[in-house]
């Protein structure tokens, strides 16, 4: 075990302690208890009251609220000090991280040795209003880099809402309508549409990156534009509508499937070490005929509310986007009638936690959404409504993006 002459010199090098007299110091190193404390064994508690000060002797501890570690503490740290000048709750938990040898001193014993010379109390005093003021000074820097870093979150989220569509394309016959809420600041999750020249065909776009935050922000913004530039640059005027059975070079699935396949083996290889994916559902809508040709990249399944009150949920047909270059990807399609509407999402509305952990669910929007007579935005309005009554007090967890598209019955001349 370590000696009285060590113990004090443990003591010695505390500036909780500094400027206290020798005598003060051997009294409370004979009176000191070294503890051996085991990996992961935790030491103090948060919540409960405190009365003992720690001395890392060797080792290491990790300091911490729950899963959120705020800092390590190692040999020739201290922690738990403020606790014996009062009785106050202990505002985080300290674990062992490693094997380790502490040295701890209770209230009783710290109050007792310094009982006898009233100067001690003084050199006390001045370290913890010393200690104080450095909390102060962190504070502070803390404060202005905090300020900083909101100042910066909002000039990227406002970039981010230029990648979104400022608006929808108005298109004879159809009604299109979105709805995008960021569970933080920036969000993975991106929706797109937009015409293609010379065409009678609309790009619908709907995906959800991998994790949330500025990362996930940066991908979405990378995910888009390839998409949106790859279809725009793969059409050659109208050669990009299919005419019969001798389909020109350009044909909806070729320039579909080029989009789809070089965006992901763009990522898949440019950015193979940031192991960051997404889940896309990508279509061209013929507005003429209401043809959708569609890929979905591992993707939330579309559900085609058919206007006779069937429910057809569209497939997926193919793995996420961007971790596999050679991937492979099927390309479908579905006619529309007049009066049939599609909604698209992210997981962020059937993935949805309320507080007791459970999930909106695929089914509650099929149970909920019932499209008859509702225009698109009044559609995403219910749904949108369901899920934040569904989630209750339970914050937003993910990003939430719909889109929805309705096949206008059309009005015979009178």
């Amino acid at each position: 075990m370590i000696d009285k002459e060590n113990k004090i010199e443990i003591l010695r090098g505390c500036k909780f302690l500094r400027g206290l007299k020798e005598r003060v110091l051997s009294d409370l190193a004979a009176n000191a208890e070294t503890l051996r404390i085991d990996s992961n064994e935790n030491i103090i508690t948060q919540g409960e009251t405190g009365s003992t000060m720690y001395f890392v002797i060797s080792g290491k501890v990790r300091v911490h609220d729950g899963e959120v570690i705020w800092a390590y503490i190692e040999e020739g740290g201290v922690f738990g000090e403020m606790a014996v000048l009062d009785s106050e709750i202990r505002s985080a938990s300290v674990t062992a991280e490693s094997d380790s040898l502490l040295l701890s001193i209770n209230r009783e014993v710290f109050y007792e040795a310094l009982s006898a010379d009233p100067e001690a109390f003084k050199a006390v005093l001045q370290a913890v209003l010393q200690r104080e003021r450095e909390i102060v000074e962190q504070i502070k820097v803390r404060t202005a880099k905090l300020m900083s870093y909101q100042k910066e979150m909002e000039i990227g989220r406002r970039i981010q809402a230029d990648f979104l569509p400022g608006s929808i394309p108005e298109v004879d016959n159809w009604e299109i309508a979105a709805r995008f809420e960021a569970a933080r600041e920036v969000a993975g999750d991106f929706y797109d549409v937009f015409k293609l020249e010379d065409s009678s065909h609309l790009a619908v776009v709907i995906g959800d990156v991998c994790d949330k935050g500025v990362g996930a922000a940066l991908f979405m913004t990378l995910f888009r534009s390839l998409i949106r530039a790859s279809s725009l640059y793969g059409c050659v005027g109208s050669s990009l509508i299919d005419t019969g059975p001798e389909k020109p070079t350009n044909s909806v699935s070729e320039v579909l499937l080029n989009s789809i396949l070089t965006t992901n083996r763009y990522i898949a290889t440019t950015h193979a070490g940031s192991s960051m994916f997404a889940s896309m559902f990508f279509g061209f809508l013929d507005t003429e005929t209401g043809k959708l040709t569609y890929v979905n990249a591992g993707h939330e399944s579309p559900m085609v509310f058919r206007k006779n009150g069937d429910i057809e949920l569209l497939d997926i047909t193919g793995g996420v986007l961007g971790l596999f270059p050679t991937a492979s990807y099927a390309v479908k399609t579905v006619t529309l009638h007049e009066g049939d509407l599609v909604f698209t999402y992210t997981d962020g509305v059937n993935e949805a936690k309320n507080l007791d952990g459970d999930q909106f669910t695929e089914q509650r929007i099929l149970e909920i959404a019932a499209p008859e007579g509702n225009d698109t935005e009044s559609f995403l309005a219910i749904v949108l409504d369901a899920v934040r009554q569904f989630r209750g007090e339970a914050e937003q967890s993910d990003d939430i993006t719909m889109l929805a598209l309705k096949y206008l019955p059309q009005v015979a001349a009178g």
